[in-house]
């Protein structure tokens, strides 16, 4: 998938909002910051009023948004960064999901 394609993929967008939504959340520093799945799919649920299946992270991580972290923390939670947070900022944007 591409920019273009994502910029179709509404889903994803939205996905991608609540990911930097819950990000914006944290009080480490940005490099630290993490998401996973169960704590972005509260801010999606209460925003757009769906859920989404949590291998739509993996698939905005292949897509380069999201970027896979260390998963020592334990259990079987995946976690993740967000690499290029200003760059997912503009793009919400831009597709008026700010």
């Amino acid at each position: 998938m591409t920019l273009t394609e994502l910029e179709v993929a509404r889903e994803l967008q939205r996905i991608l909002w609540a990911c930097l939504a819950y990000w914006n959340t944290e009080t480490l520093a940005p490099e630290e910051r993490l998401v996973c799945y169960s704590w972005v799919v509260r801010p999606h649920l209460e925003r757009f009023r769906e859920t989404f299946h949590q291998s739509k992270l993996e698939e905005l991580a292949r897509l380069g948004f999201l970027e896979k972290a260390d998963t020592s923390r334990g259990g079987n939670r995946r976690y993740y960064r967000i690499p290029e947070a200003d760059r997912v900022r503009w793009l919400l944007q831009e597709w008026n999901l700010n």
